[in-house]
């Protein structure tokens, strides 16, 4: 069942779209807003981070993580993009982008709830946001080039501010910073919450007059996340279900919870309502498939 925390977080992502929505012109000045505050979650990750005993454990079982890598991010957003392309062609960027995200911060919890392996998880986090920039963009251009005019250039420098940022200051703070590093951490989730909220009023609010226009517009992105993430569960699952019981969890872990949040931003950026919407409405599947993954992915 979803834990309190993850009950509220559902809540105000909520709130806070339909506050965009309805009250646009008091949200208006947050309209660039989402960018910065998906940095500060990146930089609330990295704050916690070991570096050095994160990068002894992980090399301790290099070929996993690689190939968990690899899989996220670029043999995942092509199977998702060529599955929306053949059964709902309105999607497919939206899953591309989504599904070619860097695994999400939350991921280490998520993979102490299911027995998975805490250090490959916050590696396979910190490893795909900093090549991210380097695979999503040049897929982006590839696959979906033909139906956007934005510039690889561009996509790639945003991506790698965001990330590299935020990167950067977290492992200076928990250097040079220790005191401020423990308060910061002491007060994560109310910091995620407010930044999650801030994000989700600054995107909604930009396109509050197509959802006032086009209300099913979100009902029908959210059928396609739900649909998505149906489809990569019970794919991931059949696929990993000869795997040791440890690195069969970590594996789902990274590969099915995507930072959506960080594509919420990048779509609001260079794409459009159809893929901000996709990105934003996909927190109710994200947090869903808590329910269903122990039974469907076998680990019981």
């Amino acid at each position: 069942m979803l834990r309190k925390k993850d009950a509220i977080l559902l809540l105000i992502s909520y709130a806070t779209m339909a506050l965009g929505i309805f009250l646009p012109q008091l949200a208006k000045p947050l309209w660039h807003a989402p960018s910065i505050f998906v940095m500060v979650l990146l930089l609330l990750s990295f704050l916690g981070i070991d570096m050095r005993g994160l990068l002894r454990h992980t090399l301790k079982a290099p070929l996993a993580t690689a190939a968990v890598l690899l899989v996220k991010t670029v043999l995942m957003p092509l199977l998702v993009y060529a599955l929306f392309h053949v059964f709902w062609p309105g999607y497919e960027l939206a899953g591309l982008l989504v599904a070619g995200a860097s695994t999400a911060v939350l991921a280490p919890f998520f993979a102490n709830l299911f027995g998975a392996d805490i250090f490959v998880a916050a590696a396979v986090v910190i490893l795909s946001s900093l090549v991210l920039p380097f695979t999503l963009p040049p897929l982006v251009a590839t696959l979906a080039g033909q139906t956007m005019q934005v510039g690889l250039a561009p996509m790639v420098r945003m991506l790698a501010v965001m990330i590299f940022v935020p990167a950067l200051l977290g492992r200076i703070c928990a250097r040079w910073l220790p005191r401020t590093t423990e308060r910061l951490l002491r007060c994560s989730y109310p910091l995620s919450l407010f930044a999650v909220g801030i994000t989700n009023v600054g995107v909604f609010s930009r396109y509050s007059g197509f959802f006032l226009e086009q209300p099913g517009l979100a009902l029908e992105a959210m059928a396609a996340g739900g649909a998505m993430v149906a489809g990569l569960m019970v794919l991931f699952g059949v696929a990993c279900r000869r795997l040791p019981p440890a690195l069969r969890a970590t594996s789902l872990v990274c590969l099915l919870f995507p930072n959506y949040i960080l594509i919420l931003a990048f779509s609001c950026a260079f794409f459009g309502p159809v893929e901000a919407t996709f990105a934003a409405t996909y927190s109710v599947p994200f947090f869903l498939q808590l329910l269903f993954l122990r039974n469907i992915a076998g680990l019981d």
